[in-house]
C-alpha cells in the first residue's frame, strides 16, 4: 500500500475540514417576516393595553401611562398635541370611543421599522385604517398615522 505524499495528505485534511465547516450551520439572520410578526404582536399588545386603560378595565394604568410604556417619546409628544385640533377624540383611536375590535397585519419593513396595517372597527360599522411603525431594535411604537387603505 502506498502512502500519499505529505502535501496531498495535508490538502485532503484541509478539504475535509472545509467541507465539515460548510456543513455546520452558522447563526441565521432573522427572516424579514420575523421582524414583521414581532411588530404586529407589539401593536396588538399596545392596542389591547391602551383600550383597557381608556375603558378603565386594565390593571390600573391610565392611557398616558400605557402610551409612555409602549410609544417612542417623540410620538407620544405628537399625540399629546393631537387633541387640540380634534376636540373629544382620543389621539390613538382617532375617535371619541375605543374601537370594539381591530385587525393587525404585517405591512412590510423599512429602515429598521416593521410596518403594521391596522383596521379598527366600531359597533355601528365605522372603520378606520391606521399604519403603525415599530422599531425592530427595541420594539417601540415609533409612529402611527391614518391611511386611505
Amino acid at each position: 500500500m502506498r502512502t500519499p505524499p505529505a502535501g496531498l495528505a495535508c490538502l485532503a485534511a484541509l478539504t475535509l475540514a472545509a467541507l465539515t465547516l460548510a456543513a455546520v450551520p452558522g447563526p441565521a439572520a432573522a427572516p424579514a417576516s420575523a421582524s414583521a410578526d414581532a411588530g404586529t404582536a407589539v401593536v396588538r399588545g399596545f392596542l389591547a393595553a391602551y383600550r383597557d386603560a381608556v375603558r378603565g378595565t386594565g390593571p390600573g394604568l391610565t392611557p398616558s401611562e400605557v402610551r409612555a410604556e409602549w410609544l417612542a417619546p417623540e410620538l407620544n409628544a405628537r399625540l399629546d398635541a393631537w387633541p387640540a385640533g380634534h376636540p373629544g377624540a382620543d389621539p390613538v383611536f382617532r375617535a371619541a370611543t375605543a374601537p370594539d375590535s381591530w385587525t393587525a397585519r404585517p405591512a412590510g419593513a423599512a429602515g429598521g421599522l416593521a410596518l403594521v396595517a391596522v383596521e379598527e372597527r366600531w359597533a355601528g360599522g365605522a372603520t378606520l385604517r391606521v399604519r403603525y411603525a415599530v422599531r425592530s431594535s427595541d420594539r417601540t411604537v415609533a409612529d402611527l398615522r391614518e391611511t386611505d387603505g
